[in-house]
């Protein structure tokens, strides 16, 4: 029983992690970072955040 459950997990993990990058991937591709802002993955930042 405990090893369907680790099992379970396991993969559960592995789907979220491949859907997490699948994600970090679209959002790179359509929310670039213009101008003054820095980032990736559509989480973009002023330069003067970063320079702080």
């Amino acid at each position: 029983m405990r090893g369907r459950f680790d099992r379970l997990v396991a993969r559960t993990v592995l789907v979220c992690a491949a859907l997490a990058g699948l994600a970090f991937a679209y959002n790179h591709t359509t929310q670039p970072c213009t101008g003054d802002r820095v980032g990736a993955g559509g989480m973009c930042v002023t330069v003067a955040a970063v320079a702080r």
